[in-house]
Formats: structure tokens, C-alpha cells, sequence
């Protein structure tokens, strides 16, 4: 059974807003209760063993007047009142007070009797033989606006008599009344209630908050199960966002089921305070709901995205509107009344019965496997809001009664009260814990398939760069490689020549990750099968064959060729410029390699004396960064007189951002 004062509302996801027609109905309204068309006259319980359920015909008196609870009071000019049909229909309009009362015999020597109540609306007061038993609400000005649910009223023994009862009601319809278009007052379809000893009664009680309980606690204990699971998924795939976003969701349908059942055995008066907690996490679990089913879908956040979010989040001021200070003084079926209801529907479609639509078509549209997955459950939650919104439609139609529309929203399973909204509900958890469970076993097969790409992506690289570092007789050539990730996108190449001269290289692929590496790796391999020796047409062959590789992106690199004498000469891609002894050896700007297919590079030539050392760096040594401060050029010039291991351990302990690769080359 979901919230009475929600009957309209998918309790689960808590995704379809208050709709004006039904603010107040029950959801475990059903017409096919049994209730005995007694006559309210002579009502015989004589035997009285078992609790007798009273029916659903009463006298009935519009107005308010204490001495209609006197057992002596004359009502047989009082109208027999069928609270199974709608006030207006059995000529009562501009409801809002009203009594009821009804005759039992009972055996003279009945003791310890109780009345207990089901559902109700507005204010009510409970009389036996003019004694008063209980009640909630307020009967001053409009009442107060209420809906209770199974209470039980012990009967004093006092007010039994001799054996004949008059029971009498008393109720005001308060912030409900709907000019009689809508049983807002004391009984209507939903009420029972029962007369027995005290004992009986209670048991009945219990037996019947267990059939009209029982699938909320069950749908909340499985939102908590898949909540549970969710946020086990989103501490320990971190980087997966959408578990963040369904997690939100999950917490806000828990938290409004939780309301629900907090409220459900309490007459909860309706106000600005008492329908904000709930149309809060309504909303707020909508907008959540969206973002999750957005990221799965790989859909970026748009504008109208952020404009819908923000359209969300501001419709529970107009929904209370209509709630609060609207509707209680207009039919049900007034335009206003009914416009906000449409646009209250229309509002909340694209989050309801949109987004199976929209995840089907991204499934057809782009083969995505996880979209026509998670389409699924959300067709299944979405089913319902196709019926009750056609139910609606043809409510205002005049198609249909409210009755009919109360009887819609659920069905009896083997005596228990359960909606339809909580079958469905429960149907949308399973379906969507199976999504979590098939999304998250690929999710892992996949990336335990990238991690072993990874593994041999790296083992490749390592083995590229331990070839890169060759003995170098006659120079003294220090490196340091500190890739940020698992894998760098940095490469370095040291390779002696015959004529005892020296050829250095450090560049850096543009890009993270996997892609990187296999691009060093790629780069690497060249590299080690160039014949030439001067920088120029080591960085012309290198772009040619980048550009030969499709979606390879840019590789910027700093080629060095240093003779036995001292004599040098560089050429540049793109890349930092060399330093000597904290001094950097300026070179024309130039792009970067696989951007240009006739890129020329221009070579500059100079002369490293003995003790100097020649230093070339990746950008991940300027670049480090430590509380939103980069390191910065400036401090390369004293960095650069050190070794290449004091230069990489200085700019990884100021924070390192990126790869880190130093050379550092001097005679011997």
C-alpha cells in the first residue's frame, strides 16, 4: 500500500508529481472491499464474537451540530448515505461538515468493546452513545486536512448501556473540501469500520496493517538491497559516475517510502511543512534518476538538460499551490486545478515515460547494448504511468468516475492491499538490479581485458626504453623516467654512433593512457630502426611516420647529436627547448610531429665544453603543480645545473601532474 495522500504518486522512484484530481486518495482504495450494505437503522450484532464491520451505508446530515451524538437525538429524516459513491452523486455539494451515524444492537452484557477505523479524510471525531471515544483534526474554521489510517478507539463501558449503540462521526472536510465531486470527509470507498471486543479487534488490526503494509516494507527493504549494491559499486569503481547519480536516486525512493510508512498510521495534517520533505526528495531523486540513466547513456549534460534539472526542482512551490491554497476551494475538476495537473504531468513525462523512449533509440541508433539494457526496467516503471495517465485523461473526459479512478490504482492479491504502483515498483527493482549485475560483469570483463592490454602495452614499453639506454663511452648520460600512470606517454632515446658521436632524443605524445603508450611504443620502434643521424631527418622520417597512422594525434620531440669535441647540434618539434648549466638554447617555434606532411626543422648547432651538462626535459617537470601553483620556467634554471634524478625528484615531490622524463648528458 503507498501514501494515501499520494495515491497518483509512483512511491518507488518517487517520479510523478501530486496530481490535482486525487491529492488526498488512498492507495489501497479499492471498490471491491467487502463491505455489507447494512441498514443503519438496525444494525444486528447481537452475537456479537468476531469484530462486525459496520458497511457501507450510514445516515448522514450535512452541517454541525454536538447534539446530533446523542443516542436520543431524532435522525430519521437523515439521508441513507452509500459512502461507496461520491457526495455530489447522492445530492450533497460544497461539502465540509458532515455526520454520520448508524444503530447496533448488541448483546447487554458486552464489555471491553473497541471501534478501529481504516482510512479516513479530514477531521473526525468518534461518538458512542454520546460519549466521546476519539479523534483527531481540528473543527474550528475549515478543519484541518487529514488522512488516517487504522486507529483503534476502546469503547468505555459506561457509554454501552443496556445494549443498543448509536455510533456517530462527526467529520470536517478542512483544505479537501472539492464542492462534493470527492468523498474529502469522514468515510468514502476506502473507510471500514469495525465493532468488537477489544482483544478481536486488535487482531484484526495487526492482520490488516500486515495486508496493507506488507509491500512497502517489502519494495523498501529491496530499494535498500539495490541501494546497498549501488553504493558498493560506486566506492569501488570510482570512476564511474553513473553509480554516484543512481545511489542519489536509490536514497531519495528509500527516504520517501521510509515518509510514507512514518506517516501512514498517523493523521498528518497537510501543509507547506508536511508535503516539503516529501515533493523535496521527489524531485530530487527524479533529477538523479535522469543524470544516472544520461550518463549510461552516453549523452553529454546539456543546457536543456540543466534547464529541465532546474524546471524540476521548482515545480513543488506550484504543486503545493494547488495543494494548499487552490484546491480547497475549487471543484476538482476546475480548469486551473486541471491544468496543473496536465502540466504537471507533462513536466515530469520526459523523466517518466521519456526516458524508456529515449534509451530504446539510443540502443537502435548506436548498438549500445547497455541502453537497450537498462530500457528494461525502465519500461517496466513507466508502464504504469502510461495506464494512470490515460486513466486521468479520461477522468476529465467525464469518461470515467473518481471511483473508478481510486479502484485503478490497485488490485487485491490473496487478501493483501497492494497497488499497482507497488507491483510495479517491485518488478522495476529486480529488472534494475539485474541491470547493475549484467553492466557490472562487463564492466569488469573489460576492464580486466584493458588491464592486461595494459600489462603487455607496458612490458613493451619497458623493454622499448631498457633498449633506449645504451652504453655511451665517452659520455656521461644520466636519465630519469617517472610516468605519472601505469604507462607514460614520455619516450627517450640515447644511441652512440661509430665515429664516437652521441644522439639524444626526449619527446612526448599528446594524450593518456593505453593510446600513449602504444603510440611510445610505436614511436620507440622507429626510432630504433632510423639509419640517420641528424636531428633534422630523424624529426622529418618520425613525422612521416606518424602522419602514415591514422588518429595518432601530435608528438612533440627535441633531437640532439653531440660530437667527441664538444660540438652540437638540436633540432626541434613542438618540444622544450635544451638547457646548458641553467641556460636555455633558444630555437624557432615549430609544430609538433603529425600535424604537417612538409614540416621542415631547422637545426642549431653549438659546443658543450667539458664539466657542462646538456639537459632535455619532458613537460611534465614545469608543469608540476602543488596547491593550483606550477613550478614553472623560471625555477629551470637553477633545476637544470642539477643531475636528471634531483631534477625528476624535485618536481615529483612538488606534485607531479604529468610524465616526467629527464636526460642529462656531459663528457666524459
Amino acid at each position: 500500500m503507498i501514501a494515501p495522500r499520494r495515491i497518483l504518486r509512483f512511491s518507488l522512484r518517487g517520479l510523478v508529481v501530486l496530481l490535482a484530481i486525487l491529492p488526498l486518495a488512498p492507495a489501497h482504495a479499492q471498490k471491491s472491499v467487502d463491505r455489507p450494505a447494512l441498514n443503519p437503522r438496525n444494525i444486528d450484532a447481537s452475537t456479537l464474537g468476531a469484530p462486525v464491520q459496520l458497511g457501507s451505508v450510514w445516515l448522514a446530515h450535512q452541517g454541525d451540530d454536538p447534539q446530533w451524538a446523542q443516542p436520543a437525538f431524532d435522525d430519521s429524516r437523515w439521508q441513507v448515505f452509500n459512502t461507496d459513491l461520491p457526495p455530489v452523486a447522492q445530492g450533497m455539494k460544497d461539502v465540509n461538515a458532515i455526520w454520520y451515524r448508524t444503530h447496533v444492537h448488541i448483546p447487554p452484557a458486552a464489555r471491553n468493546l473497541a471501534l478501529m477505523t481504516t482510512v479516513m479524510f479530514g477531521s473526525d471525531e468518534f461518538f458512542v452513545n454520546g460519549t466521546r471515544i476519539g479523534g483527531w483534526g481540528a473543527f474550528t474554521g475549515d478543519g484541518r486536512n487529514a488522512v488516517a489510517n487504522q486507529f483503534i478507539f476502546p469503547i468505555p463501558d459506561s457509554a454501552l448501556g443496556s445494549g443498543d449503540l448509536v455510533i456517530a462521526i462527526r467529520a470536517r472536510a478542512g483544505h479537501s473540501s472539492h464542492r462534493g465531486d470527492f468523498p474529502a470527509a469522514g468515510l468514502s470507498v476506502v473507510s471500514q469500520v469495525y465493532l468488537g471486543p477489544a482483544k478481536e479487534v486488535a487482531a484484526v488490526n495487526a492482520l490488516q496493517s500486515f495486508r496493507n503494509y506488507a509491500s512497502n516494507t517489502t519494495n523498501l527493504t529491496l530499494v535498500l538491497l539495490v541501494l546497498l549494491i549501488t553504493v558498493a559499486l560506486a566506492l569501488t569503481v570510482r570512476d564511474e559516475p553513473e553509480y554516484h547519480a543512481l545511489a542519489i536516486a536509490l536514497a531519495c525512493m528509500a527516504g520517501y517510502q521510509i515518509l510514507t510508512l512514518l506517516t501512514l498510521t498517523r493523521a498528518v495534517p497537510t501543509s507547506f511543512w508536511t508535503l516539503l520533505p516529501g515533493e523535496g526528495i521527489s524531485y530530487v531523486g527524479i533529477v538523479a534518476l535522469i543524470e544516472f540513466v544520461r550518463i549510461v547513456l552516453g549523452l553529454r549534460r546539456s543546457r536543456w538538460f540543466t534547464l529541465y534539472y532546474a524546471a524540476l526542482l521548482l515545480w513543488p512551490a506550484a504543486d503545493m499551490f494547488n495543494t494548499l491554497w487552490w484546491t480547497p476551494t475549487h471543484a476538482i475538476t476546475n480548469p486551473v486545478s486541471a491544468i496543473l495537473g496536465v502540466f504537471s504531468e507533462a513536466l515530469t513525462a520526459p523523466a517518466t515515460m521519456g526516458l524508456p523512449l529515449l534509451a530504446l533509440w539510443i540502443a537502435v541508433r548506436r548498438r549500445n547494448f547497455d541502453a537497450l539494457l537498462l530500457s528494461i526496467p525502465l519500461l517496466v516503471s513507466a508502464s504504469f504511468d502510461y495506464y494512470r495517465f490515460a486513466v486521468y485523461l479520461l477522468f476529465l473526459a467525464h469518461a470515467v468516475s473518481v471511483n473508478a479512478v481510486i479502484s485503478a490504482q490497485q488490485t487485491p492479491i490473496h487478501a493483501f492491499n497492494i497497488g499497482w504502483s507497488e507491483v510495479v515498483s517491485f518488478a522495476f527493482s529486480i529488472t534494475l538490479l539485474v541491470f547493475l549485475v549484467v553492466r557490472t560483469i562487463r564492466l569488469a570483463r573489460f576492464r580486466a581485458k584493458a588491464a592486461s592490454e595494459l600489462h603487455a602495452v607496458k612490458t613493451l614499453q619497458g623493454l622499448l626504453l631498457a633498449r633506449s639506454r645504451q652504453a655511451t663511452p665517452g659520455y656521461a648520460v644520466e636519465t630519469a623516467y617517472r610516468p605519472a600512470s601505469e604507462v607514460g606517454g614520455d619516450f627517450f632515446l640515447v644511441s652512440p654512433g661509430p665515429d664516437g658521436s652521441i644522439v639524444a632524443i626526449v619527446g612526448d605524445v599528446s594524450g593518456k593512457g593505453l593510446l600513449a603508450a602504444m603510440r611510445v611504443s610505436l614511436i620507440l620502434g622507429a626510432l630504433n630502426r632510423e639509419s640517420s643521424r641528424h636531428p633534422s631527418e630523424i624529426l622529418s622520417r618520425l613525422n612521416q611516420v606518424l602522419l602514415t597512422q591514422s588518429d595518432m594525434g601530435f608528438t612533440t620531440a627535441c633531437c640532439v647529436r653531440v660530437e667527441s669535441n664538444g660540438d652540437f647540434s638540436f633540432s626541434n618539434a613542438g618540444h622544450l627547448n635544451p638547457y646548458i648549466d641553467g641556460q636555455e638554447i633558444e630555437a624557432p617555434g615549430v609544430l609538433p610531429l603529425g600535424l604537417e606532411p612538409d614540416q621542415t626543422y631547422s637545426t642549431i648547432a653549438g659546443h658543450l665544453n667539458p664539466g657542462q651538462r646538456l639537459v632535455l626535459l619532458s613537460d611534465g617537470v614545469p608543469e608540476a603543480r602543488a596547491k593550483r601553483q606550477l613550478l614553472g620556467f623560471d625555477k629551470l634554471l637553477e633545476l637544470t645545473r642539477l643531475g636528471a634524478s634531483e631534477i625528476a625528484d624535485a618536481a615529483q615531490n612538488f606534485g607531479q601532474e604529468d610524465d616526467i622524463t629527464v636526460l642529462a648528458l656531459a663528457l666524459s
